[in-house]
């Protein structure tokens, strides 16, 4: 069973996006929402919801040192953002 996490970066509807992919997923994945940067990088997919902001959006993600990390997840597996 696959891990898909929600990459959590302080905005947007978070739970709503999880609970479509676990519908969607039918007991195939595990979905879940984190910001910590070993489970995201130790995910197997990972999601980056939208949001309008995306300059309040960026502050988020560097002060949470994600931005980093969502490069890394770029680069070495299946990524929606």
């Amino acid at each position: 069973m696959s891990n898909i996490i929600v990459l959590d970066y302080g905005s947007s509807n978070l739970r709503s996006v999880a609970k479509a992919l676990e519908t969607v997923a039918d007991g195939k994945h595990n979905v879940a929402i984190s910001n910590q940067p070993e489970t995201i990088l130790s995910a197997d997919k990972v999601i980056f919801p939208g949001q309008g902001a995306i300059g309040q959006c960026m502050t988020h993600l560097k002060e949470q040192a994600l931005d980093e990390v969502i490069r890394e997840c770029i680069l070495n597996k299946p990524f929606l953002g």
